[in-house]
């Protein structure tokens, strides 16, 4: 290389002209076509460092804008970061389906920058069409989402909070399935695979949540009792309860149970890729090829109205059977037990004639 007239700026042997710049133990340089160019260049950059237009960020010359987009992005957070932190705080109780579509979705985005407008749009993107409760759900997992951001200091506030919660009266679903119709989900279920049937008969006979069910380790099944123990990290209200497994239900448990992993931690139901089995999917698959369109949860309420016709039944145990929080949780199975409750008052009112 050659020296031009121009300080800092050499002719090459292919006939082009590099640019050399130090400043501040920075050293920096481009390569030009022209020694016009080249010269340029230099006077741009020089003129920037003087009008702070140009900085040295971390061993290299930026322009102004460019050192603080890179200095945000190694000191703020995205919501994929978020999400990972709150997974292996162990205080993540948002459904996997959520969190994972709120990762695909918002995960570039920094937390700081998330708005109440961008978690709008998400919201009516996966809840818009559905039922209030549906939508109140989704919206309940980003809140507590962005209220874990809160607690480890990643932002002041909560953009969700300003979204308000639809009203779910008249949204109740009070449906519950008669025997035939039981029978019916069951073949169809059984159709789909042996874990789709199975799941379908532990639900009915549970009346375990689908989650609760899905998310079964091995270690978490005793067949020689006959019970299922969730732990309080497996439940919605974060209660630990044990579920009773009798009749057909732990018989096709017991059959499903002949092969199995050596390794208790080992999901009871996995996908194909060794993932959470999707059972709600399988299920509407089921439903709908008998021309169903009950969804999975209507196990639990059919479950609950049964179990609510037992004479003897009190909403106390109904509540702690099902994993209720609170007794206002049950109170729409109430009218269930005006049967027993009759019977009651006839044998009270005879012994005081």
């Amino acid at each position: 290389m050659t020296k031009t007239r121009i300080r800092g700026v050499y002719k090459h042997q292919s006939g082009g002209y590099i640019a050399r710049l130090r400043v501040k133990g920075v050293s920096t340089s481009k390569t030009f076509t022209s020694l016009a160019s080249a010269e340029r260049w230099m006077n741009q950059t020089k003129g920037g460092l003087e009008t702070g237009d140009v900085v040295v960020y971390e061993g290299a010359l930026l322009s102004k804008e460019g050192a603080k987009a890179r200095a945000r992005a190694s000191t703020n957070h995205t919501i994929s970061s978020l999400i990972e932190r709150f997974r292996l705080s162990g205080e993540c109780r948002i459904k996997h389906a959520h969190l994972t579509a709120i990762e695909d979705d918002l995960g570039g985005d920094f937390v700081e920058d998330l708005s109440r407008a961008t978690c709008l749009e998400f919201l009516e993107k996966h809840a818009q069409t559905s039922a209030p409760a549906t939508f109140n759900r989704w919206r309940a997992g980003l809140h507590r989402l962005m209220s874990y951001a809160i607690e480890v200091d990643w932002r002041q506030d909560n953009p969700v909070t300003g979204i308000k919660r639809k009203s779910e009266k008249g949204n109740r679903r009070d449906r519950f399935l008669e025997v035939d119709e039981e029978k019916a989900l069951q073949a169809a279920c059984d159709d789909r695979s042996e874990a789709m049937g199975l799941i379908f008969a532990l639900c009915m006979a549970t009346g375990a949540r689908v989650g609760e069910i899905t998310s079964l380790l091995w270690k978490h099944v005793d067949l020689k009792r006959g019970t299922i123990r969730l732990g309080e990290g497996a439940t919605k209200n974060s209660e630990p309860r044990t579920l009773v497994v009798r009749g057909r239900a732990l018989d096709r448990l017991k059959q499903y149970a002949k092969v199995q992993p050596l390794n208790k931690q080992e999901l009871v139901f996995s996908s194909t890729a060794g993932g959470l089995f999707d059972a709600t999917k399988e299920f509407k698959k089921a439903a709908v090829s008998i021309g169903e369109t009950a969804t999975l949860h209507v196990c639990r309420h059919t479950w609950a109205t049964r179990l609510s016709r037992v004479p003897g039944m009190t909403m106390t145990q109904l509540r702690d059977a099902g994993g209720w929080k609170s007794l206002a949780m049950v109170a729409r199975y109430s009218h269930e037990m005006t049967d027993d409750l009759a019977s009651k008052l006839e044998q009270m009112l005879e012994a005081h004639e």
